[in-house]
């Protein structure tokens, strides 16, 4: 992809993130350009989950900058954040549905905050569920719900907003290994369509050899090597690359 002459729909200077006296991310810088797949791989604890979080401030940096189609996010007061907060859409670990409404309420319910009449929100949000293969599970709640249906739900209410970005924070780690696919399944999807440029936490090295642009190795809050998926696999120059080339001939 040809990035030259192109601004950066999301750009990162010098971020910086301890917890106590453990400095978790070290002066990240990274350019995130539209339409791009990045995914960002590392051992447990090497500040992946951290950087994703503070990109919308859901976990505040302690120094650094963090631009989003221009406007510095870790300058902005609450009431701007949050309505930026709007075009980053959020996948989380854990699914976050609000167990009382369902399926379709869940979906629509971040349409209704931006002011949406009921009818529109879910008109839209059916089409969002439409597009993760959920729209006749509609009406079921989510303790109906198998674990990968939960987070595609949760990929859906990000959908729904339309987002320019979306963040994906190990979004098959709460998920059995045979719910993994489907997930999998939309992600590449997402992908295909370039419907938005995206920002992906994961341990899933067949995804990330498929479906990234890039490829991130992030080591002790540090990003120690980025590339495409054919080099970093295959000729990697980071002690982390060579434990997933390794991984990808097991």
């Amino acid at each position: 992809m040809n990035t030259a002459e192109r601004e950066p729909l999301l750009k990162i200077e010098g971020l910086e993130k301890s917890y106590r006296k453990r400095r978790v991310l070290k002066g990240i810088n990274l350019n995130l350009f539209p339409g791009e797949t990045i995914i960002i791989m590392g051992p447990s604890g090497c500040g992946k989950s951290t950087l994703i979080r503070c990109i919308n401030r859901l976990t505040e940096p302690d120094a650094g900058q963090v631009y989003f189609e221009g406007v510095e996010v870790t300058g902005l007061a609450l009431p701007p954040l949050s309505v930026l907060r709007r075009r980053i859409g959020f996948v989380f670990q854990q699914f976050n549905l609000v167990r009382r409404l369902n399926v379709l309420e869940n979906v629509a319910f971040a349409l209704r905050i931006e002011g949406l009449p009921k009818e529109e929100a879910e008109a839209k949000a059916v089409q969002a569920l439409s597009r993760v293969g959920l729209r006749e599970r509609a009406l079921n709640y989510p303790v109906e719900l198998s674990g990968g249906e939960q987070q595609r739900v949760g990929i859906a209410r990000a959908l729904a907003l339309e987002p320019p970005l979306m963040l994906w924070d190990e979004p098959t780690a709460a998920l059995d290994p045979i719910l993994v696919s489907e997930v999998i399944e939309i992600m590449e999807e997402l992908v295909r369509s370039k419907a938005t440029t995206m920002l992906v936490v994961t341990h899933e090295v067949g995804f990330a050899s498929r479906a990234a642009d890039r490829i991130i190795f992030m080591d002790q809050g540090m990003i120690v090597e980025e590339g495409a998926p054919a080099t970093v696999f295959t000729t990697p120059t980071s002690e982390i690359g060579e434990k997933y080339k390794k991984l990808l001939k097991t």
